[in-house]
């Protein structure tokens, strides 16, 4: 018997056809949905896209499969990510966090609705239309085509029950695949860092997603100036470079906005993710090169080395109040813990 928290590690698959099923098909399936996990992996760390190149190591060793158990005839194969991973209590590790994803990412796409409607779902777990777009890519290659194939084909990820893929969202999924964007809007929040005003007009925001390589036109050059060190929220264009990465372009002076608050919207990842109804000032210190960040009502506190480090701390301890004073028996709490529980649920949607 698998246990929950083993549950959320393993990825299975299983396939038959009225012929033989081939080895090449079998691994065709393996590799897509290892770049599906490497890809989701890839964004949920923080990492800008690329064009081209390899995942980093840090991703291969959170998302990496490997098979624990294979029955051939009808083939059903079972994979599982490294064990070695921690987290906090109730919270995933970023392996456990891209099954997850990927779990979401498949109920959607297998339930039957409009292009519309089933874009707007897909960029609601995988806001990036380049990483959306390559996930899609992957489930097209082993999705059977409707009426013109006796394979069958059925996934579970983690805890998700099991999904057999429906033919008649083929043709919706591929009315979705396009060439990515060669450009495409992105806003941040973060740290001003590092400024460089040379011809290259470049500047790092270390944000709440990783460090952010930016460039700048030399009209707001003296904006940019007057907000190193500072909180900033920047809207602009991501731009690929000859590198294989994405830098954001800024041309605007009104792209730029200092703000001593970060504003949390939501809590929790994957399925577990919940909305907040307002959203939550969270009030920001960098001092002795360490990010405070906090919010004296709920009784946050983090310190951390870097803006995501602090924000995703954050993120860990309201998860945490949640489990504490709302996914518990209200019996077993004291009057004063009762009134706590009362405000975080007015809090969510």
């Amino acid at each position: 018997m698998v246990n929950s928290t083993d549950a959320q590690r393993i990825v299975s698959f299983s396939i038959s056809d009225a012929n033989n099923v081939s080895a090449v098909r079998v691994a065709e399936i393996l590799q897509r949905l290892q770049n599906i996990l490497y890809t989701i992996g890839d964004h949920l760390e923080g990492n800008a896209p690329r064009t081209r190149g390899d995942f980093p190591q840090s991703i291969k060793e959170s998302c990496t499969l490997v098979i624990t158990g294979l029955d051939m005839g009808s083939v059903h194969a079972e994979m599982q990510i490294g064990a070695a991973q921690t987290s906090l209590p109730g919270m995933q590790t970023l392996g456990e966090r891209s099954i997850s994803v990927a779990g979401d990412f498949l109920n959607v796409l297998n339930a039957p609705s409009d292009r519309e409607e089933l874009d707007l779902e897909l960029r609601r777990l995988i806001d990036n239309p380049h990483r959306c777009n390559r996930i899609l890519r992957e489930f097209d290659y082993v999705w059977p085509a409707n009426g013109h194939s006796q394979r069958e084909v059925s996934f579970v990820f983690g805890k998700s029950p099991q999904n057999q893929l429906n033919p008649a969202q083929k043709a919706v999924i591929q009315s979705l695949l396009q060439k990515p964007p060669d450009e495409y809007e992105k806003e941040i929040f973060g740290r001003l860092t590092e400024l460089r005003v040379d011809k290259k007009r470049q500047f790092h925001v270390d944000s709440t997603e990783g460090l952010i390589h930016c460039q700048y036109t030399p009209e707001i050059e003296d904006v940019i100036v007057d907000s190193i060190g500072e909180f900033v929220r920047v809207r602009g264009m991501m731009m690929p470079t000859r590198s294989g990465t994405y830098i954001l372009g800024v041309d605007d002076e009104n792209s730029l906005e200092t703000l001593p608050q970060y504003f949390l919207k939501t809590f929790g990842s994957g399925s577990s993710e919940k909305h907040l109804k307002e959203d939550i000032a969270i009030d920001l210190i960098f001092e002795n090169d360490m990010y405070i960040a906090y919010n004296d009502d709920l009784g946050l506190l983090v310190a951390a080395q870097s803006m995501k480090g602090a924000i995703e701390g954050i993120n860990e301890e309201f998860v945490i109040l949640w489990s504490e004073y709302v996914e518990v028996a209200e019996h077993e709490l004291a009057d004063g813990a009762k009134n706590f529980r009362d405000k975080l649920i007015k809090l969510v949607a």
